[in-house]
């Protein structure tokens, strides 16, 4: 078949092209439509008007979709043409108020198509159509942008707008045109007290600015209109438009600096910079820096844009605000590239390193570090100059350690520099450290020398960088090991010579993240010193971290030998202390031991390594076989006499319990603990509690007076133990890997060995609940019994309950067992009060506790206060505790000042007991039926009257009540003062306290 010729076009059927494309538009509903069907379309345009059907071409400027290629825009002007200006404008306006979604950025491309209208009418002459379009369609454009009451629609009217302003720029007549539009409607609006109009119509001036006129005397005066607008918007009381306005101000004064008169723009930028620069509000203040930073690069007004940054600059960047700050120097940061202007101009370097310094956030110090980079720009050459470099360096270190490193951390996350400068700033900083370290001939540098502050400032910024930059350093191998290697060297010089100095903290720090091969010079220099414990005491924790990352397994061998001093001290059989292994005094070496175990198991650093690796665990978890034998060492201090010998002084004995508290947990709580670390930590846990109750707590009195002090210390540490590991594991809910699983027969042994723990702990709280504890121990143990209410450890509520019935019995005896005119047992009252009131409320959450044991409760508190202030009055006269020098007994002092008066409900119950118990007819209080003389009833009625007046004075709630009881106690009182037959064997200091806690007169003869 022969080449049809290229240059003639094959010849088609118009109406089959048309149809078809438009059928293929149909099925694509007109959506999703590809540039290339577009320019189809527009190919055959001409038929596709004349042919289409209205109802077709309607449905084709429906689509927003042809209008995302000038082919498509221009295809819908010439419909919009062909089925008329009402039409489309109806179309368009279906599209933006009714449930048809259509975008902003679509808007603006439909005001591109009736842009395009009124330009094929404008070159066609049809003038006719040119005034249809401009009053039928453009002024309803702009009335919706400025008085549409939907915020949204009317931004989406703009934005159709927006081609206009666009084509005003460029085509003299569109300018006149709009300017003739908005001159009808626009300034009305900026007039407005309407502030959602006045806010359009700011926007819509902002776009179309500036509207001049035909002659010059026209546009001086429409400039000035519009100027004076300026000004009104710029001080308006509405925020967003005093933001906007000072915003789009300024980038319409940059635009058309040169046609502004002079004195209008000198009165409106000084507004700016001398008002709104301070405005109380932070959106104006970023507003006036954003409007700046469209001025910044345009060549007509730099002298007034770089004066009056100068003016506001420093402000900025002081700016409480964040977002200002970070406005500000986002402004200043592209100063870096200005031509004319230099940041330096406008801020002082020092002010800027002492924001580098200052500066918390992190987004703000990043649009530091280009100002920054300017000070102490990084070379792309190969090699560095050291004194180009080493002379600002020194001048930033100077002046701020915190800016400088802040200044090298950033360089690489924001890739400033690459691997190969990177390595070579690091290698010129470890440089100039080693020559200030080195120091062969003399003595190391002191602490206080600008040289000794110079190195660690080097080394600090040397591994700032290494840090930061390792991820890109990972593609240069060689020059990353020659950088370790580097650090290594310098690593060992200081441990040598300077591992007293806080120049030691950087060293570890630099240890812990250079690989190990790089340290192998220093790792056993480090170990054999912390093994002949050669480490002063403030190195000794910088020494175990860089032990621990060069040489481990020498850190647990060195601790395992520490812990052999227990075995050798306190093992049962002659057969362990065979070989005695402890060299030196026993009592250092547990202490140094103790110390770098501690330490190990709290610093971040080893804790991690440890936690990570399951060999170590299995060391620690070994130390648990001679930890224990802190229980027969304990077991031996108890025996002996107060002039015997101690092997460990009791400090010693109460860190290795603690220690011996920490491990199993700490293993038990680093990752996920399997049953069997489960099951080992349950046993080890079960075997101290129960060691504890039976050997301590249960034969406290058999121990001598001399042991009261380390009995209480011991018991005080091991409860506190007790309660932190109760916090930080739980001894009653399964494993969370298990709790989907049903029980199993054979499950149930393992699930009552877990609860053992827990009742475990509840018997040895009981243990305490007796008259010969120490009222010191009272504290710590109900802070156990507190936790013991958790929800989880149900079984052990009703125990609970028996310890909370026990309190006012506990209080009573320890208050007893003292003096009470010169000692009160609970002189820190602060504390157990606020144990006590823990443990009731946890309590009485518990479904054990009930009414019955509430009132139970109260009830004792009660009958132990009365009873105390009848014995504190013994044979004279009742205090009147509304006296300012009235001291209350011990105990209610504590049980009802410190305990019940400072909760609503307690007190409540406290006045319901008093009054069903004691003030009602036939009470058991006051019984008639007993027919006890008189003289004992009213030493009970003042020992109760004087109980009230405690109340009305210390308490803050139901006083009216308390009021009423006391009504209550005048008229028993009068009562007995009329109808008692023995009223003269009453004691006169009865009768007298009665008289003045009640405030009524005595019979006559008294």
């Amino acid at each position: 078949m022969p080449r049809s010729n290229q240059s003639t076009p094959k010849k088609q059927q118009p109406a089959e092209n048309y149809n078809q494309l438009l059928s293929e538009f149909v099925q694509k509903g007109g959506q999703n439509l590809q540039k290339t069907f577009i320019k189809k379309l527009w190919s055959v345009h001409q038929d596709l008007i004349e042919n289409a059907n209205p109802s077709t071409l309607r449905m084709i400027f429906w689509s927003p979709s042809l209008t995302s290629c000038p082919e498509g825009v221009k295809l819908l002007a010439m419909i919009l043409l062909k089925i008329g200006v009402v039409a489309g404008l109806k179309l368009l306006e279906k599209r933006v108020f009714e449930e048809f979604p259509i975008t902003e950025q679509e808007c603006q491309r439909y005001g591109e198509v009736f842009k395009s209208a009124w330009k094929f009418a404008y070159e066609d002459e049809n003038f006719d159509l040119v005034e249809e379009l401009e009053t039928k369609a453009i002024i309803v454009f702009c009335q919706h942008a400025i008085y549409g009451k939907i915020a949204p629609a009317a931004n989406k009217f703009r934005r159709v707008l927006a081609a206009f302003a666009t084509e005003k720029k460029l085509d003299k007549n569109m300018d006149k045109t709009m300017t003739s539009i908005l001159n009808g409607c626009l300034f009305k609006a900026l007039d407005s007290r309407n502030h959602i109009v006045q806010a359009s119509a700011a926007k819509v001036l902002y776009l179309f600015y500036p509207l001049v006129g035909d002659s010059s005397d026209d546009m001086a005066e429409c400039l000035a209109n519009q100027h004076r607008h300026m000004a009104d918007l710029l001080s308006s009381d509405i925020i967003n438009i005093r933001a906007e306005a000072t915003k789009s101000v300024l980038k319409a004064m940059a635009e058309y600096w040169l046609i502004i008169p002079k004195h209008s723009a000198k009165e409106i930028f000084s507004f700016i910079i001398d008002t709104l620069s301070r405005d109380t509000v932070v959106a104006v203040r970023v507003a006036v820096f954003e409007g700046l930073n469209e001025m910044a690069f345009v060549p007509a007004c730099l002298s007034v844009f770089e004066h009056a940054l100068k003016c506001v600059a420093c402000r900025g960047v002081q700016d409480k605000s964040e977002r200002v700050r970070l406005t500000a120097l986002q402004l200043l940061a592209r100063l870096k590239n200005h031509k004319f202007i230099s940041v330096f101009h406008i801020i002082e370097r020092d002010d800027v390193i002492a924001k580098m310094d200052t500066e918390s956030v992190e987004s703000c110090r990043q649009q530091l570090v280009p100002i920054m980079h300017t000070l102490l720009p990084i070379s792309s050459k190969d090699d560095l100059d050291e004194g180009y470099y080493r002379p600002r360096v020194n001048y930033i270190l100077g002046k701020s350690r915190l800016a400088l490193l802040s200044y090298f951390r950033l360089l690489g996350p924001m890739n400033i520099i690459n691997a190969k400068q990177a390595t070579d700033l690091i290698g010129m900083l470890i440089t100039w450290a080693y020559r200030y370290i080195r120091n062969k001939e003399g003595d190391p540098l002191a602490e206080d020398t600008e040289k000794f502050q110079r190195a660690r400032g080097y080394l600090e910024c040397a591994l700032v960088i290494y840090m930061s930059c390792k991820g890109i350093m990972n593609a240069e191998e060689n020059l990353k090991a020659k950088i370790e290697k580097m650090f290594g060297k310098i690593v060992k010089e200081i441990f040598e010579k300077y591992g007293t100095t806080p120049m030691l903290g950087t060293a570890t720090a630099i240890s812990s993240v250079i690989p190990k091969e790089h340290l192998k010079s220093i790792g056993s220099v480090v170990v054999v010193r912390l093994i002949d414990d050669d480490v002063p005491a403030e190195a000794v924790e910088p020494f175990l971290e860089s032990a621990m990352h060069i040489n481990p397994d020498s850190v647990f061998d060195s601790l395992d030998t520490g812990l052999d001093v227990l075995v050798d001290l306190f093992a049962e059989s002659k057969k362990s202390r065979a070989k005695k292994r402890s060299t030196g005094n026993p009592e250092e070496i547990m202490e140094t031991t103790l110390s770098r175990l501690k330490h190990i198991l709290r610093s971040p650093i080893t804790a991690n390594l440890v936690a990570m690796r399951d060999i170590y665990k299995q060391k620690i978890n070994q130390y648990m076989t001679k930890i224990d034998f802190i229980r027969y060492a304990i077991e031996e201090r108890l025996k002996k006499e107060e002039s015997d010998h101690q092997s460990l002084s009791d400090s010693v004995l109460l860190s290795t319990l603690e220690v011996r508290f920490i491990l199993p947990v700490y293993v038990a709580c680093n990752g996920s603990p399997d049953a069997e670390e489960r099951a080992k930590l349950f046993e080890w846990m079960e075997v101290l509690i129960s060691w504890f109750d039976e050997k301590i707590v249960q034969q406290m009195t058999t121990f001598g007076e001399h042991n009261h002090e380390f009995l209480v210390e011991l018991s005080r540490s091991f409860l506190e133990c007790i309660n932190v590991t109760m916090m930080a594991f739980d001894f009653a809910t399964r494993p969370l890997e298990y709790e989907d699983e049903e029980d199993k027969p054979e499950e149930e042994e393992g699930k009552k060995e877990q609860k053992s723990v827990v009742e475990t702990v509840a018997t040895c709280v009981l243990s305490f609940c007796n008259s010969v504890t120490p009222v010191e121990l009272f504290a710590p143990v109900l802070r156990v019994a507190a936790s013991l209410c958790d929800e989880t450890y149900s079984d052990c509520h009703p125990q609970m309950v028996n310890v909370l019935r026990f309190v006012p019995k506990w209080i009573n005896k320890q208050c007893r067992v003292c003096d009470t005119e010169t000692e009160n047992p609970f002189e820190k009252e602060k504390e157990p009060a606020e144990a006590l009131r823990q443990f009731q409320k946890r309590v009485s959450d518990t479904d054990c506790w009930d009414e019955t044991s509430a009132q139970r409760m109260i009830f004792n508190f009660v009958l132990f206060s009365i009873v105390w202030l009848i014995d504190t009055a013994d044979e004279s006269e009742f205090e009147d505790p509304r006296r300012e020098e009235y001291v209350s007994p011990h105990f209610v002092s504590f049980a009802v000042n410190k305990f019940i008066l400072k909760e609503k409900t307690l007190t409540e119950d406290f006045l319901d007991t008093i009054s069903k118990n004691y003030l009602q007819e036939g009470n058991s209080f006051f019984n008639p039926e007993e027919r006890e003389p008189t003289s004992k009833l009213l030493t009970k009625l003042a020992a109760l009257s004087q109980l009230l007046r405690i109340l009305e004075r210390n308490s803050k709630f139901c006083s009216q009540r308390i009021a009423e009881c006391i009504e209550l106690c005048v008229t028993r009182a009068l009562d007995y003062f009329s109808n008692a037959e023995d009223l003269d064997t009453v004691e006169n200091h009865v009768m007298n306290s009665l008289s003045i806690l009640l405030d009524v007169d005595l019979p006559e003869g008294f």
